[in-house]
């Protein structure tokens, strides 16, 4: 009976947990559809009259199509660099001899714990000096290199946990390493691939402080920075193109996250536990 009384109480916790964790989206959609002096009258309830105009409106201020054109450009190609780099990294430290790679795995591990805080100034003073500030490409390194390190670890898990067999089969038939990885090894850990493409995207399209500093040129602004300067420009006036302009920014990351939830959680099961 207790066992009972406490799943019950158990369950109840998680859905309040969850529907507190739903609500800032049910209040930014709510928001969204409301006119300007609803937004006052009534914070919290549903609209009376659901007011599309709001998402017209915002899409006409807000350069949307730049900005996201810039995040987009940011996320996949930080993704290609990353999962490419961190795949033959992960490969090398995982499945071959050589001498320091239980030192290139712990520096490797370094970059978990240095936030970027701490090393911005050196980034932009370096971005200056090699002539990439005002660039993607400015942006794209630094997104790659903070990226490189979750990315190396988790494809290091599954690597090691692949049979030495497929290798020696690949030998066997005449593969040289290169064609080893890209041809039998890289598409065995399909899950793991799936799954950092999804959380680096997730990471790079909401990423602010880095694009606040090194992107300042409105030409390669993302999302975040231009949704922060489109809240400047109208103020606090008019909470209903506010509202629609962040729904409008959110969707494509709520929408790769309902694609890509199922590989995120099988690839962090499978992939938890670091030898």
């Amino acid at each position: 009976m207790e066992t009972k009384t406490v799943n019950i109480l158990i369950k109840i916790i998680l859905i309040l947990l969850g529907v507190s964790f739903l609500f800032p989206l049910y209040w930014m959609i709510n928001l969204s559809f409301k006119t300007k002096s609803e937004v006052y009258d009534n914070p919290f309830g549903l609209p009376h009259q659901f007011n599309f105009t709001n998402y017209f409106d915002a899409l006409e201020k807000f350069n949307f199509l730049r900005y996201f054109t810039n995040s987009i450009i940011y996320s996949v190609s930080t993704i290609v660099i990353t999962v490419l780099i961190g795949s033959m990294f992960a490969y090398c430290i995982s499945r071959m001899t050589w001498k320091f790679k239980g030192f290139a795995l712990s520096y490797i591990a370094l970059g978990l714990i240095i936030p970027v805080q701490v090393v911005i100034i050196p980034i932009l003073t370096m971005t200056k000096a090699i002539g990439l500030k005002g660039t993607h490409l400015g942006l794209i390194l630094p997104y790659a290199a903070f990226s490189l390190s979750s990315c190396v670890l988790m494809f290091y898990a599954f690597f090691r946990n692949l049979p030495m067999e497929l290798e020696e089969a690949a030998c066997i038939d005449g593969c040289n390493i290169y064609q080893t990885f890209f041809r039998i090894m890289f598409p065995v850990i399909k899950p793991a691939i799936a799954t950092q493409c999804a959380l680096i995207f997730m990471n790079i399209y909401n990423e602010f402080f880095l694009a606040f500093i090194l992107g300042a040129d409105d030409k390669i602004r993302p999302l975040t920075v231009g949704l922060l300067n489109f809240f400047v420009s109208i103020g606090v006036s008019h909470w209903g193109q506010i509202g629609a302009a962040m729904i409008i920014t959110s969707l494509p990351t709520i929408i790769v996250y309902l694609i890509g939830n199922e590989q995120i959680e099988n690839a962090l099961t499978a992939g938890a536990i670091l030898k």
